[in-house]
């Protein structure tokens, strides 16, 4: 509205100049008919009586004159008021369509202000609303940003702890290698020490064995040379003796009774064990010669020590 004022103050300026002159041109009028009309009257009326009849005639003439002359001037007068006033009159109304212009154009202005306003806030609206999808957008963003970040850090640190990882698997591989080379040196040294220990035992069990062989073929030598001197057969003699000799014949042994006992003896003599093999007595013959043969320990001991045999087979025939 104001801006309106502002548009149109050279028209409200003109309107209220125009009024103020209509006023005051009404009021010069009036007061120039009132005035002048009497005044020539009473003149003309106080020369009347002075004068003789021509110059009443022609005071009269003139007066008419000056009558028809004021006529002719209040009618332009009228005229001119008349014209003044219409001038005036489509002034006002040229003013009240200026104004009327001025308002409508207010008015116009006004609801293009409100517009305007209406359009300045829907704009502000679709600002703000794009403000805020654009901060929900950039805050989506930055959210993502974030979490990419966050993944990044978490792929980095896997990548971080695989590596640490992958050193320590590397690390333990080259300790593991070490370990196993060092491993395999000890295998290696042990196997060596093995291998020589195996060849010296081997060389000590050869020898042994060669010894022993030797030791062995001597016995033999010397039990052939005992069995062909008589001597292992009276060893034997001397054992089936002393087992007769502790034997108790049970009543149901048999003439022609013969059987094979089995000794085993220590050095020593002692038996530490008898069983009785191929035999033609009864239970009870079996344990009397079992007996007897227990009793009988020590047994003798050979003349030759080569002829001595751990384990022993006697035959058994008491009546021989």
């Amino acid at each position: 509205m104001a801006s309106a004022v502002r548009k149109h103050g050279g028209a409200v300026t003109f309107s209220v100049a125009l009024h103020v002159a209509l006023v005051a041109l009404f009021s010069v009028g009036f007061d120039f008919t009132s005035s002048r009309t009497p005044a020539a009257s009473q003149q003309l009326a106080i020369q009347a009586t002075i004068v003789d009849e021509s110059l009443v005639q022609r005071e009269m003439e003139r007066i008419q004159a000056a009558e028809r002359e004021a006529d002719e001037r209040r009618q332009r007068e009228e005229q001119a008021a008349q014209d003044a006033a219409d001038t005036a009159r489509r002034a006002v109304e040229e003013e009240q369509r200026r104004l009327d212009e001025v308002r409508q154009a207010r008015e116009q202005a006004e609801q293009e202000e409100q517009r305007r306003e209406i359009q300045l806030q829907e704009q502000r609206d679709r600002e703000a609303a794009a403000q805020r999808e654009r901060e929900a957008t950039a805050e989506q963003e930055r959210l993502r940003l974030a979490e990419l970040q966050r993944e990044r850090e978490a792929e980095e640190a896997r990548q971080r702890e695989a590596e640490k990882l992958r050193q320590e698997e590397a690390e333990r591989q080259r300790l593991a290698e070490e370990q196993r080379q060092r491993e395999e040196a000890e295998r290696q040294r042990r196997e060596e020490e093995a291998r020589q220990r195996r060849l010296a035992e081997e060389r000590r069990l050869q020898a042994e064995a060669e010894a022993e062989l030797a030791r062995v073929l001597a016995i033999e030598e010397e039990r052939r040379n005992a069995r062909d001197s008589g001597l292992l057969a009276e060893y034997i003699r001397l054992i089936q003796n002393r087992i007769q000799q502790n034997w108790s014949r049970p009543p149901s042994a048999r003439p022609g009774l013969e059987c094979e006992v089995n000794v085993t003896q220590i050095p020593s003599g002692d038996v530490v064990n008898v069983s009785i093999g191929r035999c033609n007595g009864d239970e009870a013959v079996i344990r009397s010669i079992e007996a007897a043969v227990l009793r009988a320990s020590p047994l003798p001991r050979p003349a030759v020590q080569s002829l001595f045999e751990r384990n022993l087979v006697v035959t058994f025939r008491p009546d021989i």
